[in-house]
């Protein structure tokens, strides 16, 4: 078994007094070159010569870049690739979230961050589509919302806690005036900006505006290969064309663009058409969206697939994936995880697919796979949480359950403190399938659909995997 899977004893180490008094120095910030202890022990790792400080470049930098080392071997990933990935702010930002994450959580399956790595935050309900499945309820609503000065306020509080990414969904985003505003200033103070929406509002001159606001990622909602089953989800005829429109406006901007479906039995067939319609257009990503019955969603769970039904969706897209597919796939189903690592077996020691979290797929090496337990599958209120229009604070965007709201209250507080969120933490709460699960860290479930289907109990199990069918037990 690989040392990393040992959970034990990387807490023994951290709790260590000299482990800790490194971890609190490492973030201390150098008088003379203004980074931290780890950024310039990072910076040494991959060779940085022109960025040496005679304060910061001595032992302290050497014991983290001795560790560095060790795991990168024991991971048995390519220095290079490694430098690569630390050269880049965002997995700084990253990285320094995790060593402060190690030193207040500690090391836990699955583990636990002292800022989500990502903040989905509806910006409005405004919306000039009426979708079928929309889990907010979005549309022609008048609803008060932050100000532009309230929501510039939100983002220097989400960027002073040390988080990664922002994504502004809706609604449609675009409808607010304020938005190019706002996202540069999100830009601006570091965080990876990226934007969700239905497409149609993509013109040459928004996409002018949106490269000018140095938004990072544009993320649009297909949801069949054709026209008829497009505009039938979102209840506005002509949506398919602008929608594609929009894309190609964005790919000809060298923006990162992804396709985004929520797949239903109404389009479950035509996911492999969506998925060359992402390739031939060159979109970057595709993401898989779960269907999860809330918002006007409750009212087609008929459309929900059945637990064979999203393992043959999930087994596709690893299929698609090992293929080599141009197009980098992502799925929200925690179950990803799972079925990558039941997909891999034992033999070979070469690359497998790895599910990061809820969404991203990597290729790895065999020894990295443990790593699975601790990124932990669903990350509602561990990895990630969810912004209302108003400033309320969620765990999900499927899951509207306030915890605290921003304009009383300070994000970091919320996060490190909300008792719902640190029951999310402990995948000892589970109940149900999901309680007695077999890959219980991997995975977790989506605590969205157990809460749609088990009348609000968020901790209950995910009645649409093939786990539950099974008893929990692998085969």
């Amino acid at each position: 078994m690989s040392l990393i899977s040992h959970d034990t004893f990387w807490n023994a180490v951290i709790t260590l007094p000299m482990t800790k008094r490194m971890l609190k120095l490492s973030l201390k910030k150098c008088p003379a070159c203004g980074r931290t202890v780890l950024e310039a022990a990072l910076d040494d790792y991959a060779g940085k010569i022109d960025r040496k400080c005679e304060k910061c470049s001595g032992l302290y930098s050497r014991v983290i870049g001795f560790w560095l080392e060790f795991l990168r071997r024991s991971l048995n990933f390519k220095r290079e690739k490694v430098e690569k990935l630390l050269a880049d702010p965002y997995a700084r930002t990253a990285v320094l979230n995790l060593v402060r994450s190690f030193a207040y959580f500690g090391i836990k399956k699955p583990m636990s961050l002292s800022a989500p790595f990502l903040v989905v935050w509806d910006f409005t309900h405004k919306c000039n589509l009426a979708c079928k499945h929309c889990y907010s309820n979005s549309g022609a609503v008048q609803e008060e919302e932050l100000t532009t000065e309230q929501a510039l306020a939100v983002v220097d509080q989400l960027a002073d806690a040390g988080v990664t990414a922002l994504a502004f969904s809706g609604g449609e985003p675009l409808t607010r005036s304020d938005f190019f505003t706002v996202a540069r200033h999100a830009s601006d103070r570091g965080l990876y900006v990226s934007l969700a929406s239905n497409g149609t509002l993509l013109t040459k001159e928004n996409v002018r505006k949106i490269k000018e606001a140095k938004v990072n990622y544009i993320d649009v909602s297909i949801d069949g290969a054709s026209a008829k089953t497009h505009d039938e989800f979102r209840g506005v005829p002509g949506t398919f064309d602008k929608a594609l429109a929009g894309l190609k406006n964005c790919v000809e901007a060298d923006l990162c663009v992804c396709i985004a479906t929520t797949v239903g039995k109404n389009n479950m067939a035509e996911l492999p058409a969506i998925i060359d319609l992402a390739e031939n257009i060159h979109a970057e990503r595709f993401t898989y969206f779960n269907f999860i019955p809330t918002g006007r969603g409750k009212a087609h769970a008929d459309q929900d697939l059945s637990p064979q039904e999203r393992e043959k969706v999930l087994q596709y897209l690893l299929n698609r994936i090992s293929a080599g597919c141009k197009t980098t796939i992502l799925a929200t189903a925690p179950q990803l995880a799972r079925v990558a690592l039941q997909c891999q077996g034992s033999s070979g020691t070469g690359e497998v697919t790895m599910s990061m979290a809820h969404m991203q797929t990597v290729k790895v090496t065999k020894k990295a796979v443990p790593l699975g337990d601790f990124i932990g599958g669903c990350g509602a209120g561990r990895l990630y949480c969810s912004l209302s229009p108003q400033g309320d604070v969620h765990p999900c965007v499927f899951l509207p359950v306030n915890v605290g709201n921003l304009k009383t209250e300070k994000f970091q507080d919320i996060w490190l403190n909300a008792s719902l969120f640190n029951a999310f933490r402990n995948r000892a709460n589970l109940k149900g399938s999901c309680g007695k699960c077999d890959y219980k860290y991997i995975c977790g479930g989506c605590r969205a659909r157990s809460a749609a289907y088990h009348n609000g109990d968020m901790f209950n199990g995910d009645p649409g995997c093939i786990m539950g069918v099974k008893g929990g037990k692998s085969a």
